[in-house]
C-alpha cells in the first residue's frame, strides 16, 4: 500500500521574526511582490487555508491556525509595513509577531525557494 506523505512547513520562532537580518530578508520579499495591500490578506488565507500539509510551531507542536483577518486587523497596516526609508523598511519595531508569522508562513508554503534564504 502506498502512502501519500504529506509536505511538512514549520513555522517562524518569535526570535527568527524579531531577528534584524530575517526580518530586513523578509521585508524584501514582501514589498518586492507584485500584489497589492488589499490583495495580502487574501493570498495569506488562500495559501494557509488551503495549504494540504502539516503546520508546525518551531517546537514542533501543531501550529494553531489563526484567523488571518483577526490577525492582520485594519488593512491599513500591511500599507505601513511596505513603508520604505532609502530602501530599507521604515517601521523595524514590529509588534505584530504573529502578522509576520502569516506572512513569513506564506513565503515558506508557496515560494520556499526565497523563504530559505531569510535565515541566511
Amino acid at each position: 500500500m502506498l502512502t501519500q506523505s504529506k509536505r511538512i512547513v514549520v513555522m517562524a520562532s518569535k526570535q527568527e521574526l524579531t531577528d534584524p537580518h530575517y526580518y530586513l530578508r523578509l521585508w524584501l520579499a514582501f514589498v518586492n511582490t507584485p500584489i497589492s495591500r488589499r490583495k495580502w490578506p487574501d493570498r495569506i488565507s488562500r495559501t494557509i487555508y488551503g495549504f494540504d500539509g502539516i503546520l508546525l510551531c518551531s517546537d514542533g507542536r501543531p501550529w494553531p491556525i489563526p484567523n488571518v483577518d483577526d490577525v492582520l486587523g485594519d488593512p491599513r497596516w500591511i500599507s505601513m509595513l511596505q513603508e520604505s526609508v532609502d530602501g530599507k523598511p521604515r517601521r523595524t519595531n514590529i509588534r505584530k509577531i504573529e502578522a509576520l508569522r502569516l506572512i513569513d508562513g506564506t513565503f515558506r508554503i508557496d515560494e520556499p525557494h526565497i523563504a530559505r534564504h531569510f535565515g541566511r
